[in-house]
């Protein structure tokens, strides 16, 4: 079975410049499509939505506590004098600024996500990186009609996943020890990695002929592979997914309320997940050979 898809297209003399000067040169070009890609990937995202915001429901309230979120938010009264939210309860409009960045985190981060238009999205990545990228919504038909039964197993072992870490994490850190501290931190850890692999996961799918068992255990392999890169990879995506987008809901004034939907509706995921797709793009090229299943394989032989 053919292991990679055929790939045409390729602007070789851009990609001669480097993988950095490639990725900012290419998302560039295809600003327009990506900022469209942004928009439509909230739009088409809703299940999604109101899924991760049932997870708020069960699991924020034990975060917040877990973390003690109170720490680093204030809150403006009627007068303008910032109050601590350690002295006062968390407001309405607070909570559901909570919520917005839970559910934010949670579906931008593929944790939650509809699985067949990730996959859809994902070869529209795979598209501009390569340069064969003719039509938005061709791409996105290619990448739903030939991935959708994978995806929709990818689909649920995120969220599958995701309720237990997050519910570790809520559980150790709420026992008020230090062994609960050292346990929360390693499924802290995991969280973010099986960010990284669930989307390798959904560019694999679109660029090899895998099943998703072999996916999965490529994608591990990959942040095995190339732990120094992938701790990179994994710390944008928590600035991108977890940092900012908790500084702007959470100053909680209608300047960052502002940047925060412009940003996360027209820039910063599809640039974030395009990131990701280009970097797997080049960890498939490096290690998955046309006749291997098995990247460790094929690593071995570079």
């Amino acid at each position: 079975m053919e292991q990679n898809k055929t790939d045409n297209g390729i602007d070789f003399s851009e990609r001669a410049k480097g993988p950095f000067a490639h990725f900012f040169m290419s998302g560039w070009n295809h600003l327009v499509r990506l900022m469209a890609v942004n928009a439509l990937f909230l739009l088409f995202n809703f299940p999604a939505i109101a899924i991760a915001f049932l997870y708020g429901v069960v699991f924020l309230p034990g975060l917040v506590n877990a973390f003690d979120l109170s720490k680093f938010i204030t809150v403006p009264n009627n007068v303008g004098v910032a109050l601590s939210a350690e002295n006062t309860q968390l407001s309405f409009q607070l909570v559901s600024l909570l919520f917005v960045f839970f559910v934010v985190s949670m579906v931008a981060s593929l944790l939650i996500c509809v699985g067949p238009f990730q996959a859809g999205f994902a070869q529209v990545y795979k598209d501009i990186r390569n340069g064969t990228s003719v039509s938005l919504f061709s791409s996105f038909k290619t990448g739903l009609k030939e991935n959708w039964k994978k995806s929709l197993g990818a689909m649920f072992i995120g969220m599958i996943f995701s309720a237990v870490i997050i519910l570790a994490v809520d559980f150790y850190m709420n026992l008020g020890s230090d062994v609960g501290i050292v346990i929360a931190t390693i499924f802290c850890v995991l969280y973010f990695a099986f960010i990284l692999v669930q989307n390798f996961v959904y560019n694999l799918m679109v660029s090899t002929d895998l099943k998703l068992g072999k996916i999965y255990k490529n994608a591990i392999l990959f942040i095995l592979l190339r732990f120094g890169p992938c701790l990179t990879l994994g710390i944008v995506a928590a600035l991108f997914y977890i940092v900012i987008p908790f500084v702007l809901l959470m100053s909680a004034s209608y300047t960052t309320l502002g940047i925060f939907v412009f940003l996360y509706s027209f820039v910063v995921i599809a640039w974030v997940q395009y990131g990701m797709a280009f970097y797997t793009g080049q960890l498939i090229d490096r290690y998955v050979a046309a006749d291997e299943e098995d990247p460790l394989e094929n690593s071995e032989e570079t």
